[in-house]
């Protein structure tokens, strides 16, 4: 059994591309896979984000423009994620991405309540749930686990394999199907350069 960590911009374009590669291979894989998505931002994943869409790096408008954004979707996806559970908070993320990358629209509340309705979410449920205390504990949670990982870039993808000892796959960057195909080889993960105890981690 292998469980897949994938940490993000929750609006960065790299991370968008990469997670459909992510999610594609999985669909293809025979094998069992729960996977998870782990909504991260700081000043590194901004800033790489601003200079993969070839933006303005010196433009300090721009940057808390986008930060502000980029926060607030992670604050978006752990309340749909309470509400709703993962798939649904996923299944969010993915239409929020799309419209912002591939549709140019701008991050707006408007936005988030367009895509709400498309999936018969309710505005005043969520609005509720994303301004309580469990959302934050929501955010921490993820948090300590960015924390006890060390992840400082995004996209960066963890992949455990249960069915052996300290069989980790670290990979840091953009991902393809293919890479994410050869990392749940039980060979790759067991003779992997980066291994990781995974004992603390399962969130199964």
């Amino acid at each position: 059994m292998y469980e897949v960590f994938f940490f993000v911009n929750p609006i960065g374009i790299n991370c968008y591309k990469s997670e459909r590669e992510i999610i594609s291979a999985i669909n293809e894989s025979k094998k069992k896979v729960v996977y998870h998505f782990v909504p991260m931002a700081n000043l590194t994943t901004i800033r790489s984000d601003i200079q993969a869409r070839n933006l303005e790096n010196c433009n300090v408008d721009l940057f808390n423009s986008i930060s502000t954004h980029t926060f607030n979707a992670m604050k978006d996806y752990h309340a749909l994620k309470l509400i709703k559970g993962n798939k649904a908070a996923r299944k969010f993320l993915l239409q929020l991405q799309k419209t912002i990358n591939d549709d140019k629209e701008i991050y707006s509340f408007e936005l988030v309540e367009d895509i709400l309705n498309k999936l018969n979410i309710s505005v005043d449920k969520f609005l509720q749930t994303r301004e309580s205390a469990y959302t934050q504990l929501s955010i921490n949670k993820d948090l300590s686990l960015v924390k006890e990982l060390k992840v400082e870039t995004t996209p960066t993808t963890f992949v455990f394999n249960y069915d052996c000892d300290n069989c980790g796959v670290m990979i840091e960057g953009s991902v393809t199907r293919d890479k994410i195909a050869a990392a749940l080889s039980p060979d790759v993960t067991a003779d992997a350069e980066h291994c990781f105890n995974p004992s603390g981690l399962h969130l199964l």
